[in-house]
């Protein structure tokens, strides 16, 4: 019994090296950009993006969104753990800034761009994450998907302005 037990531990710990070590080959840093074009002026889609207590209603990933304070905010998703963000900067209807503060387990900002066209509004979104953990690098890596998460905020953003 006792050499099974030596055995399953010993087994757990080469697991938990193993990744450590495949993270150690993985960049510090993952990054993600999203392009879209909306009928929608800038103003309108600036207001939306930037108007965060009222995300809840229409985004479908997001389960709470809790007031800190004017430029601090936690985003409660329906799956993942909870992140606290800052405005970092903002330029009406051209520019929101953000920045990730909690958890301390990654850090990263994200990038939102508003520009006037002849037909709407040219958005760029641009989050980027970095993770010292190379154990956390591994699990962000398998688990977190932040290619389709930003997916989903272009089609809620989208149905939220009735394109």
């Amino acid at each position: 019994m006792r050499k099974k037990m030596i055995v399953a531990v010993l087994s757990i710990l080469a697991l938990f090296a193993l990744a450590f070590a495949i993270g150690l080959f993985l960049p510090k840093q993952r990054e993600f950009v999203k392009k879209a074009t909306f009928k929608s002026s800038p103003e309108k889609v600036f207001q939306i993006v930037t108007d965060v207590e009222n995300q809840v209603s229409w985004r479908s990933d997001v389960q709470e969104i809790n007031i800190i304070d004017e430029d601090t905010w936690t985003e409660v998703p329906k799956k993942g753990t909870p992140i606290t963000f800052k405005t970092k900067q903002e330029i009406q209807n051209q520019l929101f800034e953000i920045e990730i503060i909690e958890p301390k387990s990654f850090d990263g900002y994200w990038i939102g761009t508003f520009e006037q066209t002849t037909t709407g509004t040219k958005v760029v979104f641009k989050e980027v994450i970095s993770i010292e953990n190379p154990f956390f690098r591994v699990m962000s890596s398998i688990f977190v998907d932040l290619d389709q998460t930003m997916e989903v905020y272009m089609t809620n953003l989208k149905n939220k302005l009735g394109e």
